[in-house]
This record gives C-alpha cells, sequence and structure tokens, in this order.
C-alpha cells in the first residue's frame, strides 16, 4: 500500500488523497499480528518508501501550489473577459425597481426575443441556454423563497430578424396583453444582417418596450457569430441614443479566441451557434450585469423616451396579421391559397411547435387564384416561407394594382425559414388592396405566406 502511495505521490496526487492513502497503511499496520520474518520485510520495504515519500513530499507541494497559481490564473482571466462584455451599464432607474420588486416577492417576468441562439440552439438542453440559465440565476439571486416568484418568457426564434421579431411581440412576449414583463432582453445582432427596415424594426421594438405602462428594463444583447462578426458597432449608437444597458458577447469572446485562450471547438457548435460552454458565457456576462446594477447606486430619475428616433419608429404599433386573426375592417380572399402549411421551422426544444401555425398557402395541385387583402394601413411587411424543396416557387406581390416585388420560395439552403419582407411604407394612413399571385410559370409550385405586420394609425 505504501508502494501506492509513493507512486500516487509522483503521479502528481493531492495531498489530500495522499494523507487517506497514509492512514490506511498505518490502520493496516496496528491490525497486523503477523511477526514472521516477510512481514518484518515489508515493514522495512515501508519504511524506505515513507522516507522516498518524504523526499518527494516537497516537489508535491511545489506542483500543488503551481497547479493553485494556474487556477487563479484562469479564473482571473475568465473574469476579465466576463466583465469586458459589459459595453454599458446604461440607466439603472428601472432594472433597480424590477430588482426591488423581486426582493419583496412580488411576481416579475424576464423576456427575451431574439433568433435561434436566445431559443437554445447549440446547447444541449432547453436548459442549458443561456436565456434559461440567467433567468434562473437572476431568480435564485435576486427573487425571494429561491425565485418562486420570478417567470420567464423565451420568445426566441430561429431565422427571426428584428423585423419579424417586431411581427411577432405581441403574440409571443406580450400573449396579447396577458404578459407584462419586467425585463426584456433584445438579442438581434446576428440575425439582422441585411434586416429589410435598416434598424427601424430594431428601434421600434426597443421603444415599444420602454413606453409600455408597466415600464421594463430593456437590455440589448451582442451575441457573435465564428466568423468574429456581429452588428453592434450599427446598435450601439442606438443603445447609447436611449442610454440602454448593452452586454457584447464579441467584446468578451473574440479577443480569448485570438489570443487562443478559448479556443473556436469549446465555443461554437457550429458556424452560429454556441454550445454549452458558450451558453454559460453569455450567462455569465448577463450576471455581472445584474451584479453591476446591485452593487451601483440607482439613477437619479427614469431615461425619457421622446418623439427624437435614431432610425426611425414606424413599427412600433405594429401588428400581426394570420389566418387565423379576423378583423373586421380587413377583407381577405384567400383565392388558391386556402392550403395550411405544417412543415415550418419548430422551436429546437419544443418541436410540437410550429412558428406560424396559422398561415396562407398556395399548393401545387390547388386553386390558380390570387390571394386579396384589403387593409387600411400606412406600413406593411410580409413573412414567407423558403424552402430547399423543388417545388415551392415564386410569387409576385401588387399593391394598388403596382408590381412592388417577386419573391421565391424556393431557396438551395432554405430550412423552412421566414422571410420578411416590406410591401408598403408611407406617411398617411390609406386604404390598400394587396394581390398576391404566382409567377408566370409557377403556377403549378407551392408558396406559404407565413403572417403580415401592419401598423393601422
Amino acid at each position: 500500500m505504501l508502494i501506492l502511495l509513493t507512486l500516487l505521490s509522483v503521479c502528481g496526487c493531492t495531498r489530500n488523497e495522499a494523507t487517506e492513502a497514509d492512514f490506511e497503511i498505518k490502520e493496516m499496520e496496528n491490525t497486523r499480528k503477523d511477526s514472521s520474518d516477510s512481514a518484518r520485510e515489508q515493514k522495512q520495504e515501508e519504511g524506505s518508501n515513507k522516507t522516498e515519500l518524504s523526499e518527494t513530499a516537497p516537489v508535491e507541494k511545489e506542483t500543488a501550489t503551481e497547479k493553485e497559481h494556474a487556477a487563479d490564473s484562469k479564473e482571473e482571466a475568465y473574469e476579465k473577459m466576463i466583465e469586458s462584455s459589459l459595453l454599458s451599464s446604461g440607466n439603472n432607474f428601472r432594472m433597480k425597481k424590477v430588482m426591488e420588486k423581486a426582493a419583496r416577492g412580488e411576481a416579475v417576468t424576464v423576456a427575451y426575443i431574439g433568433g435561434s441562439i436566445t431559443e437554445g440552439a447549440g446547447a444541449s438542453t432547453y436548459k442549458n441556454c443561456y436565456a434559461y440559465q440567467s433567468w434562473l440565476s437572476f431568480s435564485e439571486k435576486y427573487g425571494k423563497e429561491n425565485g418562486k416568484n420570478i417567470n420567464i418568457v423565451n420568445a426566441g426564434m430561429g431565422g427571426t430578424p428584428s423585423a419579424l421579431g417586431i411581427i411577432r411581440y405581441d403574440r409571443d412576449v406580450a400573449d396579447y396583453g396577458k404578459t407584462m414583463p419586467d425585463i426584456v432582453f433584445i438579442e438581434f445582432a446576428v440575425n439582422d444582417y441585411q434586416e429589410p427596415t435598416n434598424g427601424e424594426a430594431y428601434e421600434s421594438m426597443v421603444r415599444k418596450v420602454l413606453n409600455q405602462p408597466n415600464q421594463p428594463a430593456v437590455v440589448l444583447v451582442f451575441s457573435v457569430f465564428k466568423t468574429k462578426w456581429n452588428m453592434q458597432d450599427f446598435y450601439q449608437p442606438l443603445g447609447a441614443f436611449y442610454d440602454l444597458p448593452m452586454i457584447s458577447i464579441k467584446d468578451a469572446v473574440v479577443p480569448e479566441l485570438e489570443a487562443g485562450r478559448i479556443t473556436e471547438e469549446e465555443f461554437f457548435s457550429d458556424e452560429y451557434h454556441p454550445k454549452d460552454f458558450g451558453h454559460q458565457i453569455m450567462k455569465d456576462c448577463i450576471g455581472y450585469y445584474f451584479d453591476t446594477v446591485a452593487a451601483s447606486k440607482p439613477s437619479d430619475s427614469d431615461a425619457v423616451v421622446t418623439d427624437k428616433t435614431l432610425f426611425g419608429n414606424a413599427y412600433e404599433e405594429l401588428k400581426m396579421l394570420d389566418a387565423g386573426i379576423q378583423e373586421k375592417e380587413i377583407i381577405i380572399e384567400k383565392g388558391g391559397f386556402s392550403g395550411n402549411d405544417k412543415e415550418l421551422v419548430g422551436l429546437y426544444y419544443a418541436p410540437e411547435r410550429r412558428s406560424f401555425p396559422d398561415n396562407w398557402k398556395h399548393e401545387k395541385d390547388g386553386e390558380k387564384e390570387s390571394f386579396s387583402m384589403t387593409l387600411t394601413c400606412k406600413n406593411l411587411l410580409m413573412a414567407y416561407k423558403v424552402s430547399s424543396k423543388d417545388t415551392f416557387g415564386e410569387a409576385e406581390v401588387y399593391v394598388d394594382g403596382e408590381k412592388v416585388g417577386s419573391y421565391n420560395g424556393h431557396q438551395e439552403n432554405g430550412w423552412n425559414n421566414p422571410i420578411t419582407v416590406v410591401l408598403l411604407k408611407e406617411e398617411q394612413v390609406a386604404e390598400h388592396r394587396i394581390e398576391i399571385k404566382m409567377a408566370k410559370g409557377n403556377e403549378e409550385k407551392e408558396f406559404t405566406i407565413m403572417a403580415f405586420g401592419y401598423t393601422g394609425r
């Protein structure tokens, strides 16, 4: 047994392990009653080994110290990485109020809206995604009775830019007025590449949340792709304009990747999504922001949302319209788009749910009449599906008799995801007639209209 102890020492076992092994050996020696020559020889060998162990002990102690220093250094580097994510803590007036509310035991709702990263893509389970983990951490640290009073709404959806986010905000975050979140994390920094409203949908969402009567706190999260790219340079001025907290995963992670302290394989599960470790880093970055707020003095007053904008707020009061919503003022004739598409992008951890189940689909063997809609509005967005199946084709959209665009529902890299386009943007409200028909030569093809978003005043 002492030979084993010596080997453990040479192999770098801890002092606690060595002590336990030594105690076991001494106990065996005390109970041993054999006085034979072999026993005496064994004890002599044990004595020799004890001497060897004593000689190697300082080396073991030095190794343990080196390991402790290495661990401390690694922990310090991790902490610095997390701290570098906080671009700005912003005006903390609202967040302080939410924390006080949580500590009193009142119900608090933390909401997240964004793309597939927010939804949880790349994490091994939903409970390992950054949204769930940061909500759990906030609940346990700032809630009452281990956070029983803190609720979560995760409105992350794959393939969602802010233009589609503002369409589905009322449905997926506010549940048409049934839910009033106290904190809203907005994460579109990697999904807004070629976003069709040039930032106006993003700003409209920020303003929509800030102007809610319960005064929710808004936090901007800038996630990052493996290419080390995101749109924070574009959206950071907006965050400063509204004095919002901004958390940059790019600023935290990219220097570590470039220095080799973190590898791409450790952080990313694919080109776009973080794996569990990446989601943990995102959660810790948000946790650092919470801790910063908790340790800070409250801002003197709430930031004022004025009529001034940076990009615009045309979509601030946008309403969603799909086949399941009935509005008396809106006249819809389905025509050949009377089918229902059941093959839509599903949610990563709720595959039974579909993103836009109440849709209008043109079947390949269906009627050939156009889809038509008459409504009073000044802004109109449309979300349609793209599929890798060659059974999907191109549709044309006309507004008041004029063609505004042709949209192809077939793309080689399509994965039943939504694409959002602007059909109408006017200064004044007016009645408009929308017509959607299959392009020439595509009459036998499929096309799915997922939903519309419109402003009626």
